[in-house]
């Protein structure tokens, strides 16, 4: 059964910071978790993460306060109450429980290279991955090259862009016109 799945993350060019992970597999189930450890200040110094994902994360301001980020024109803190925001050692559970909860997992992301880095990262060195969960994630774009499309070919997404399960959902979308193609 596949799993569509798409991260959010912080490449600083020498590590990946997950920010948020979204999970959609074929029987319906979903999962999505935003990491609470990411280096919030760093991605506030990303001009293209503040303006794609930070809008999409659970964030709150604190009133009455001098903090920059939490004035009017400031982006806010991670809001660690909300209930999606999670360390990242309960993502790591949360991710394995949803896999080995599925039959025959087959992973699969859109340009899946880093979203394989920062999934399997969770669980610390490559040969840490916990048994049953897939070492690798199969690529949308090269099954789309496969068949003789190029991405521009694919479904269009329509909203929710850089959120990690709306992502997701949409890579769930493509995967079905893939299999629509193929036959």
């Amino acid at each position: 059964m596949k799993i569509l799945y798409d991260t959010e993350f912080l490449d600083t060019g020498t590590t990946i910071d997950l920010i948020s992970i979204g999970m959609v597999a074929e029987d319906g189930r979903e999962l999505y978790a935003v990491s609470a450890e990411f280096d919030q200040s760093a991605v506030r110094r990303h001009g293209w993460l503040m303006a794609n994902v930070w809008p999409s994360l659970p964030t709150r301001r604190h009133e009455g306060t001098r903090c920059a980020t939490c004035r009017p024109s400031g982006p806010g803190h991670l809001d660690l109450d909300h209930p999606d925001v999670r360390p990242r050692a309960q993502i790591a559970t949360l991710v394995r429980e949803f896999i080995l909860a599925t039959p025959n997992p087959d992973l699969w992301a859109y340009y899946s290279a880093y979203d394989h880095v920062a999934y399997a990262q969770l669980f610390g060195p490559m040969s840490d991955l916990p048994a049953g969960l897939p070492m690798q994630t199969d690529d949308l774009v090269t099954e789309a090259k496969r068949l003789g499309l190029i991405p521009a070919d694919l479904p269009k997404q329509a909203d929710g862009h850089h959120n990690a399960l709306a992502d997701a959902r949409h890579n769930a979308v493509m995967a079905e016109y893939l299999a629509e193609v193929a036959r």
